[in-house]
């Protein structure tokens, strides 16, 4: 990353290669705030949180304000007047708009189209972000893992990133509900600043993560003592003694407050505030970099080809796809294969469901292999079966697509998840002829990612492959 808040053209330039490179290896996380909840209601363009504060008040029996006021402003009036503060959060809940009153912001799912993303944290306690994730990469189904911390209630990550095997959101500052275990109110936050930093009371494997991570902080609106000390919290050394990663800023109220750019540009040089507009035009151009070098992953409201949910992905394949066979024991450990693939912005298909197989079914499957751009078959002992099964008929047509394909690109790349060995006679020759991947346990590794998307990579790169 350059050393300073990019501003000239070709600053601008080097700031998107590197940032994208970055993204494209999974090295960056972003931390999204309420300004990019941008929502069109009752045909006008509003921020989801100042609508909020508005209903919480008619809730409250306040006045009603316009332009209304915050949250916080909300809740200290309530207080003001005698009211108690739990009432300000169940008040809360029952404020926010049912699901199919509230759609989902663009600008989260342009973020969540961009699959190397698989943390992020958000410092918002609406489920929005879930559920763009769950929209684009899962054509709607709930397969986003949620995890809310709160200093009554301390939640981590269950294992580090590279073990997650679904994308993940992390609510920093809790999670909506009718207790106050979420941040309303400014001393809310500063007590869930002063949880996070207790030793005993610390998500570690969170702030491990961030840590060595490369981080976008998106539209989190900090105030300046707050921005200083959460950019501190992130990382396990004093500002001007780290090295390595980097913070990108891309918030219009950091970027309005010449103080807090000053301290940033002399304390914490590897920290770059965007300065070409807030944090919507931020994520817009970054979607828009991403995807023109990424076209297959472009966000839509519909199903990927391929995903887990929606029966019209049994058979079709997008073009190029690494096609993944396996016994149907296996179907679990494959799954999460799968996740981790495509969240490395890797496209993959396999027959998900126990189909009847037919004419159809087996011209389709054949189809999708001539198609390919790697046929990958995860061995067990579930496949040295001497049973008749239906992944030797994959096997088998992927044995004779092989001969076409340049000896420069390799086609078939045998993935073993258990103890099984590359000369058991069961196995095609050419299975045993060539180079294999070693998953123990099934479990999926950052190295075996990063061969398949290269891999993956030079299949596009070589014109789509040999046909």
């Amino acid at each position: 990353m350059p050393q300073a808040t990019p501003t000239t053209a070709v600053e601008m330039a080097r700031f998107w290669e590197q940032l994208l490179q970055y993204v494209e290896e999974g090295r960056v996380i972003p931390v999204i705030g309420q300004d990019l909840l941008e929502l069109e209601l009752g045909g006008r363009r509003v921020m989801l949180y100042d609508h909020l504060a508005g209903r919480l008040a008619g809730k409250l029996g306040l006045a009603v304000e316009d332009p209304p006021a915050s949250l916080n402003a909300v809740a200290c009036s309530y207080l003001t007047g005698g009211g108690e503060l739990e009432d300000v959060y169940s008040a809360l809940k029952s404020s926010l708009p049912g699901r199919g009153e509230l759609p989902i912001p663009r600008p989260l799912l342009d973020l969540a189209g961009i699959r190397p993303f698989k943390l992020f944290v958000t410092t918002t306690f609406d489920v929005l972000l879930a559920r763009a994730i769950n929209e684009v990469r899962f054509g709607g189904a709930e397969k986003t893992e949620i995890y809310a911390y709160s200093p009554s209630s301390v939640e981590d990550l269950p294992a580090p990133l590279a073990r997650l095997d679904r994308p993940a959101v992390f609510h920093l500052f809790g999670k909506l509900s009718a207790v106050p275990d979420y941040a309303v109110t400014d001393e809310d936050v500063l007590e869930f600043m002063h949880s996070l930093q207790s030793e005993t009371r610390r998500p570690n494997l969170l702030f491990d993560e961030l840590d060595r991570s490369h981080l976008l902080f998106i539209g989190c609106s900090f105030a300046d003592w707050l921005a200083r000390f959460f950019f501190r919290m992130a990382k396990r050394e004093r500002l001007w003694l780290a090295r390595g990663k980097t913070h990108v800023v891309a918030d219009a109220k950091v970027r309005d407050d010449p103080g807090l750019v000053l301290f940033l540009q002399r304390f914490s040089t590897r920290t770059k505030v965007f300065p070409a507009g807030g944090a919507v035009e931020f994520v817009r151009e970054l979607a828009a970099r991403w995807n023109e070098t990424h076209p297959r992953e472009t966000p839509a409201a519909a199903p990927r080809a391929g995903s887990l949910s929606g029966a019209e992905g049994a058979f079709q394949m997008e073009r190029g796809a690494v096609f993944l066979s396996y016994a149907s024991e296996d179907r679990p450990v494959v799954e999460a294969i799968k996740q981790e693939l495509e969240t490395a912005g890797v496209d993959v298909w396999f027959d998900k469901k126990d189909l009847q197989l037919g004419d159809v079914f087996e011209t389709k499957i054949r189809r999708n292999i001539d198609n390919c751009s790697l046929f990958v078959p995860i061995l067990s002992r579930h496949t040295l079966t001497t049973q008749r099964r239906f992944f030797r008929v994959e096997w088998d047509h992927a044995d004779k697509v092989a001969v076409r394909v340049a000896p420069s690109l390799p086609f078939i790349v045998p993935v073993a998840i258990d103890d099984i060995s590359p000369s058991d006679p069961t196995l095609p020759q050419r299975f045993r002829d060539v180079h294999w991947q070693r998953l123990p346990g099934g479990r999926s590794t950052p190295e075996f990612v990063s061969v398949l998307r290269q891999l993956f990579r030079d299949y596009q790169k070589a014109g789509g492959g040999a046909q």
